[in-house]
């Protein structure tokens, strides 16, 4: 959930026109956006994704594991 968030934050802000100082302004929201957290944000994203899958792959061997032998 947190890690869709995170790349969801990211897409946005990559589709953003900064200035030559690397910001943006937004007048509907008041708030001055940083193109360095974009990255930030993507950093954020691929550890989730990332943390994502060792945990997938952990739960489905464990699952294997512990499964009833059928022969």
């Amino acid at each position: 959930m947190i890690t869709s968030l995170f790349i969801w934050i990211y897409i946005q802000r990559v589709n953003i026109d900064y200035n030559s100082e690397s910001r943006f302004f937004s007048p509907e929201d008041g708030v001055v956006y940083h193109e360095q957290a974009r990255d930030v944000y993507g950093v954020f994203a691929l550890l989730g994704l990332i943390l994502t899958g060792l945990l997938l792959a952990g739960l489905i061997m464990r699952r294997k594991k512990h499964a009833p032998d059928k022969t």
